[in-house]
């Protein structure tokens, strides 16, 4: 299941599990969820170089509802790419509550160098970020066409999260995004990628079924 699960390039939902591995529905859904805690992000290997950065919804689009309106119906991510030659590099996201410069900014303080050259489109809220990242600069979007890889990534990421899981609650989100860009970012080195997450679960404690449900919430 730990190898399905790691290494598989969409990974294993917990109703592939129950079918292939014959464990019933909590086990295969308990046990997704202690290796989705494994695989968050350590925080040490920040994007370099030129970091591509934008948000988007998941979400059903609600009438009247356009561009970065308020719903209750959708949520809010930031996300962040390095684009090496027109490529993607590694990348990382993180949910907000809306996209003031308050809820942007933990993503840049986390999983972005201060010196890297950042472009993001021209959304007021980037803007006081420019004083810590003075490389951050600011260009219109055009409907996504100044930002090709980026919002391929981001259509990936929604067709990976539909497709193999459907549906998702908001509060274990987070736990979804840690597991597709653990993937993503070590998808060059796949032979080492099982060794990688068993030597992370060796040196940390147990997770129960109650802190699961309560670091959901």
């Amino acid at each position: 299941m730990l190898y399905e699960i790691t290494t598989s390039k969409k990974g294993a939902n917990s109703i592939w599990l129950v079918e292939h591995f014959g464990v019933n529905q909590k086990t295969a859904w308990a046990f997704r969820q202690k290796v989705q805690a494994g695989m968050k992000s350590s925080e040490q290997y920040p994007l370099e170089g030129e970091v591509h950065v934008d948000e988007f919804e998941i979400g059903t689009p609600q009438k009247g509802e356009q561009g970065r309106s308020k719903s209750e119906k959708k949520i809010r991510v930031v996300i962040a790419f390095e684009h090496r030659d027109g490529k993607s590099g590694r990348g990382y996201a993180k949910i907000i509550d809306d996209y003031s410069t308050a809820s942007l900014r933990p993503l840049f303080d986390t999983h972005i160098k201060s010196d890297a050259n950042i472009l993001a489109d021209g959304w007021s809220g980037y803007k006081p970020l420019k004083e810590e990242y003075e490389n951050l600069e600011q260009t219109l979007s055009d409907q996504g066409r100044n930002f090709k890889m980026l919002h391929i990534q981001i259509r990936n990421f929604k067709n990976w999260l539909r497709g193999v899981h459907s549906y998702c609650n908001r509060e274990y989100l987070h736990k979804y995004i840690d597991e597709y860009f653990f993937r993503f970012n070590r998808r060059n080195h796949r032979g080492s990628i099982l060794d990688k997450i068993i030597k992370r679960f060796v040196h940390s404690a147990p997770l129960t079924l109650n802190e699961i449900k309560i670091n959901a919430i």
